[in-house]
């Protein structure tokens, strides 16, 4: 809990803020820690008039330079509330568990992945997105991911896109009870590699429970796509297979099952420390390094194979 702690300690840490520069700095510097170079994107977002602060670091595999890519992402910055300009959500958020869990998650699968004994043949990128919460509070496609869409066209123009052959992204973790759901957004060969990871750590409870096959129906008979708007989504753009590993479905209780959603928590004060639990922070870590193996074979196959 103690990236958990120093992020939380900032405040909270909205797109543009001089607390999520901050944060971007303490990311770098825990990289740096662990022996790892810490690169930064930085964009000035012309319409929005703010700094994206995009961080991503490699694990070298076996070609640094030419080999395929694997890419682990989490969102470190936090919805803005505090001063929202609607004037009616205005309170201190400091998303311990949307914006905080994720990315402190994401230096430890840094250091754990540097130090394995079987190292991947592929090259691993670890990147902690800024700009994915809407600006708006209700969600504005034109003011959302923005960090995420100027990483993928920056990564298009250099060439590092056509080497990227998967990309997990994790968000909303830390929860207590937490549970992962099934996206519809995400590649079903990936999320199986982390439904059987899941499975040989004896967590299988923990995984894709939500949406069940009634409320999957319910979506289709109402005409709705089941799947998250999320980072992914850029990565997906550009054809790239994605796995989105999200804690999005904690019931109020008594609330019937429609096929709708609900977080107690999500975007409101509730979001803190308290509501955080350390067992689904190391549960979240260390699925991502069972299901490495899989993962680095799936990243390093040859293409017809």
């Amino acid at each position: 809990m103690a990236h958990v702690d120093a992020l939380l300690k900032l405040g909270p840490r909205p797109f543009g803020s001089d607390n999520l520069a901050k944060a971007a700095d303490y990311i770098c510097a825990e990289i740096k820690k662990i022996g790892l170079e810490p690169k930064r994107q930085e964009v000035e977002h012309a319409k929005e008039q703010k700094t994206i602060r995009n961080i991503y670091c490699q694990i070298d595999g076996e070609d640094p330079e030419n080999g395929p890519i694997l890419m682990i992402g989490a969102h470190y910055d936090t919805k803005l509330a505090d001063g929202h300009t609607d004037g009616a959500h205005n309170f201190p958020f400091v998303g311990a568990i949307d914006g905080t869990g994720a990315p402190a998650v994401l230096i430890e699968l840094a250091r754990a992945i540097k130090n394995a004994k079987q190292k991947p043949k592929c090259n691993v990128w670890l990147y902690w997105i800024d700009a994915e919460e809407s600006i708006d509070w209700t969600w504005n496609d034109d003011r959302a991911l923005l960090g995420s869409d100027e990483f993928t066209k920056w990564m298009s123009k250099n060439g590092t896109m056509k080497r990227l052959k998967a990309f997990v992204l994790l968000d909303l973790i830390g929860s207590k009870s937490m549970k992962i759901d099934e996206d519809g957004n995400s590649v079903r060969a990936l999320l199986d590699i982390f439904a059987t990871a899941a499975k040989d750590m004896g967590e299988s409870a923990r995984m894709y429970e939500f949406p069940t096959d009634a409320e999957k129906a319910e979506y289709k008979r109402r005409g709705i796509e089941w799947g998250i708007k999320d980072d992914h989504l850029k990565f997906k753009d550009y054809g790239i297979p994605t796995a989105l590993l999200i804690d999005f479905s904690q019931r109020i209780p008594g609330q019937a099952t429609t096929g709708d959603r609900f977080v107690q928590w999500w975007h409101t004060a509730d979001d803190n420390r308290a509501a955080m639990d350390p067992d689904s922070l190391a549960f979240a870590g260390n699925l991502v390094m069972k299901a490495m193996p899989a993962l680095d074979a799936f990243v390093t196959k040859k293409k017809g194979k």
